[in-house]
């Protein structure tokens, strides 16, 4: 399977320099048509928009000839995010700062959950990790406790294969919810959720058990943070999690090296850790001041699950 995928990418790689036409593609995105533009050897690589583009218009804009792509059912500021990722190869640390600044912070963070799952549907797992790094980050300067809508969207609109990942942090945030100081509202809210969800209940169910075989408290691991690295030491694992724990290549990747650590979000380390620094957020006013957690998955192996 993997050797089939990757052999696709040398094959469509091999094709670059023998594509015909235009070398750049404007995307209309949303109903109302945002523009973006995209080198179209950066897109050649997706079968997902290979297919679009060998039935895509040419149109000229000022001499200059250009592919024309029409997604309506995608999102405009997701796809602005997915656009930079495209060209830069960059974490999302300044639409972060933005979205602080601006107050702005839960439209982003859809933003960013819609670009884990349009990047699990390309297959492409370096920004699908990014994303998915982003969404730790925003909710570890926010403070945030697991979003009940989130959980609704994910287990009622989401493939499981696609959304595996984001299951795996959404029952991990849930633990580490559930154990700390959490609201009669909230409670209620979750097992709500539990009872409309069996999967999610199953998943979190497991995951507890887990837990509880490894001598780990949910209450302590607090799955917001990174830390700097995959291999554990035995103080650190009752606080933090690998930086690899709900990355696409988590199974595979074990005690080494992150595949694309340069240009993914940077790490907090824990405090059990050496050069560990607090951001300049507001989390040191947080309920749970720092404490931590893992999840799992019927669609997930069991010996992929994060508890260590």
């Amino acid at each position: 399977m993997q050797r089939g995928r990757f052999a696709d990418r040398r094959a469509s790689a091999n094709t670059l320099s023998s594509l015909a036409g235009p070398a750049t593609v404007k995307i209309l995105v949303g109903k109302d048509k945002q523009e973006f533009l995209l080198a179209r050897k950066l897109l050649a690589s997706c079968q997902f928009f290979r297919q679009r583009m060998d039935a895509a218009r040419v149109e000229f804009e000022k001499g200059q000839a250009h592919l024309v792509l029409a997604l309506e059912d995608q999102c405009p500021d997701m796809f602005e995010l997915f656009t930079y990722w495209m060209n830069e190869r960059r974490n999302f640390d300044r639409f972060i700062d933005v979205a602080e600044a601006d107050h702005t912070c839960k439209e982003l963070h859809w933003d960013l959950v819609n670009l884990h799952l349009f990047a699990a549907q390309l297959d492409i797992s370096a920004l699908q990790d990014c994303a998915m790094d982003a969404i730790q980050d925003v909710y570890l300067r926010r403070n945030w406790d697991i979003n009940p809508k989130l959980v609704n969207y994910v287990y009622t609109s989401c493939d499981p294969q696609e959304s595996c990942r984001l299951r795996k942090w959404i029952v991990a945030m849930t633990a580490w919810t559930l154990g700390g100081v959490v609201s009669t509202e909230m409670s209620n809210s979750i097992q709500r959720l539990f009872d409309q969800f069996p999967d999610f209940w199953a998943e979190y169910h497991s995951h507890t058990r887990k837990m509880a075989q490894t001598g780990l408290e949910g209450h302590f691991k607090n799955p917001q943070l990174r830390l700097p690295s995959n291999n554990l030491r035995n103080e650190e694992r009752q606080f933090g999690f690998r930086q690899c724990s709900f990355h696409t290549h988590r199974s595979t990747v074990g005690q080494g090296r992150c595949p694309h650590a340069a240009s993914l979000s940077p790490l907090v380390p824990s405090p059990y850790t050496d050069g560990y620094f607090e951001s300049d957020s507001d989390r040191g006013d947080s309920r749970f001041g720092s404490r931590m957690v893992s999840p799992s998955s019927d669609t997930i192996p069991e010996s992929d699950l994060e508890t260590s």
